[in-house]
Formats: structure tokens, sequence, C-alpha cells
């Protein structure tokens, strides 16, 4: 049978098993990230008079583009490498939104605000208990067609639910198929890959609607079984192995988070080359984000041309990181230069506890 293995990528249509479900705060759930946001910020004009949103920078556009026409917005220095800057001052009536990059605790103002905390690369940490409100998409480190929630670590009421949008569920449902497909295909059915791609794009776009809608029916209950704490292990022990196992990568800094691995380049075109590599071999890294130059402080468009997001996640195991650590170690290597041993194990980091 033809070799169908592949690292990174949208998920696979799996439910994992394995631990107890992992309860949560009292929430509301929607369609997406993004419609949750949306939904927020609408609730927050109405109930605190928002008339201002500042946004970090580095952040994602399709984020930022999705509330444009929902308040003013300005941008504020960030960065999900190094010291973060401190945050802006606010007056009343703005809100800031902070971002947990990669799974690193955000950085959280010390003038009074109310702060929203985009928790999307790690919606069971336990950092989030200073903001006003917290959002997520689910489908980012959970294997579900959609979905985005919301909550208040600080006990603030939370926006009202949206009804289901039929526009929205044809949307999931697309996303459901492509899933069912993929998993079919990597188990070596007879699948043709460009429908499932075809299928996740048409998804993809239609999840961009500003319309607010309830979360699928497919998603709400597969979130009442999922283990996300014990995900979040797996995905933590994997980034601390195949970290290990790029330890002096040459021209590479290599930072192991709870969300994966985070490879910055000391330039844009070894960056480019790698990812080109990678795909060649079947390891789909991300790039997070492709920043607008319009809009992005020259040394945050750099930091973005440097970046390579690589998965970790519960779909792989000790060896398949370590192909992947393989394939990035012979692309990484100077011209001419021999393979080294590969380096010997070290212990992987236990993870901070999740929240209960």
């Amino acid at each position: 049978m033809t070799d169908r293995w592949e690292c990174g990528s949208s998920f696979p249509l799996i439910l994992p098993t394995g631990g107890t479900p992992t309860p949560l705060p009292e929430h509301r759930l929607y369609g997406s990230g993004r419609q949750a946001l949306r939904a927020l910020i609408e609730h927050g004009r109405r109930e605190y008079g928002w008339t201002l949103l500042h946004v970090p920078a580095y952040y994602c556009p399709e984020v930022v583009e999705s509330v444009v026409d929902l308040l003013p917005l300005r941008r504020y220095d960030a960065t999900p490498v190094g010291p973060p800057p401190p945050p802006p001052p606010t007056r009343p009536g703005e809100v800031l939104l902070t971002v947990s990059y990669f799974g690193q605790a955000p950085t959280m103002p010390t003038t009074p605000a109310h702060v929203i905390v985009d928790a999307t690369h790690d919606p069971v940490a336990e950092w989030a208990g200073g903001a006003d409100f917290v959002f997520a998409s689910l489908r980012k480190t959970l294997p579900l067609p959609d979905g985005g929630i919301v909550w208040s670590p600080t006990g603030r009421p939370l926006p009202p639910a949206a009804p289901p949008d039929p526009e929205h569920l044809a949307t999931a449902g697309r996303a459901l198929t492509a899933m069912a497909l993929k998993s079919a295909y990597l188990a070596g059915e007879s699948v043709d890959k460009s429908r499932y791609l075809e299928l996740f794009g048409t998804a993809e776009t239609g999840l961009r609607s500003r319309t607010v809608s309830d979360i699928s029916d497919y998603s709400r209950e597969a979130l009442r079984v999922l283990p996300m704490a014990e995900l979040r292990r797996r995905r933590t022990r994997n980034g601390a192995r195949l970290a290990t196992r790029l330890v002096g990568l040459p021209g590479v800094s290599v930072h192991a988070h709870t969300f994966g691995v985070l490879l910055e380049f000391t330039r844009p075109e070894p960056r480019d080359r790698v990812r080109h590599g990678l795909i060649q071999r079947d390891i789909y890294p991300a790039m997070l984000w492709t920043l607008p130059p319009e809009t992005t402080p020259p040394r945050l468009l750099d930091l973005s041309r440097r970046l390579l997001y690589l998965h970790t996640d519960v779909r792989w195991s000790d060896e398949d990181m370590d192909r992947a650590a393989a394939a990035l170690r012979e692309l990484c290597r100077p011209p001419g230069e021999h393979a080294p041993s590969a380096p010997r194990p070290i212990a992987a980091r236990t993870p901070a506890p999740a929240r209960s």
C-alpha cells in the first residue's frame, strides 16, 4: 500500500479517547472563533459602551477583518517571540484584545481596562484568570469541523446565544465531510485527495461569514466527550520531543510551546526553502501569520516572514516526531555536510496543569 503518512494540516475525522472529558466553565458556543469574537464585541457595545478595540499588530489578519465593521481599531506593539512590550494604556470605553501566542501566557495590561484574551492556541490553560472575557476557536486544537467558545473568568454575563444559521451548518457539514474523506484516504481507501482538499477550502471560505451562528450538533456533542486536558498533555509531550531532536539546528531557534513547535529562522529565504522542502516530504507547517505589509510595523513584518509552526497534536507518535525532526535536519544541513547522529533523547518537560 502507498505510504500516506503526513504530519500537519487539517484534522481528519477522529474522536480521541483515553482520558476524562474536560469540564469547562460556564460558557457560550458559536460557529467559529471569529463569530465568538463578533458576539462578544456586540455584547460589549451594548452592555459596556465599548467604543474602541485595541488589537495586537502581530495577530491573525482574518480575525481582525471579521470585526473591523463593529468598532474602530487601534493596533499596538506585540510579539510572539522575546520579551513582550507593555500593552498600551486605555481610556474608559476602550477594550484591549491580547493573545496567547502558541500557548504562552498573554500579556495583561497594568492599567484598568476591559480585557479580551484570544486563547485559541491553548483553551484549557490556567493563565486567563484576570481577563474579563476569553474566546477561542476550537478547531485549531480539537478535531472538530467548527466551533468557537466564550467564557468570563471574572464571572461577567456572557453574550446571548445565537440561533443556528443554515449557511453555517452547511459549511460545518462540508468540513465534516472533508474530515471523513481524509480519514478514509489516510487509511488507504480509494479517495481522491483533491476532493477533500476542495471541501476544506470551501468550508474555510464559508467560515469567513460575519453571520453569528450556533455551533453544529456534531461539534457540540463531540466537545462533551473530548478529553481536552489529556490532548493538551499529549500535544505538549510531542512538542517537547520534537524540540529536543532539533537542538542545534543551524540558523534556527526552536521554541517549544503547548500548541506545538515554533521555528524562528534568521532570514526569510531559508524559512521559505525549508517550508517547501517539508511539504515535498508530506510535512505541512503553518505560517502564523502572513501579515499585511500596509498595517504591520517593519520589525514584526520581518519576524512573520521568518517563523514556521509545526503541529504536534494527538495524531502523531514518538516515531512521527522523530521522522519530522530528521526531515528538518536534512533540510537545514549546510551543503556538503554529512548527516549528524541523532541526539540522545531527553525527557519531555512536564506540561503545566490544565484548568479543571
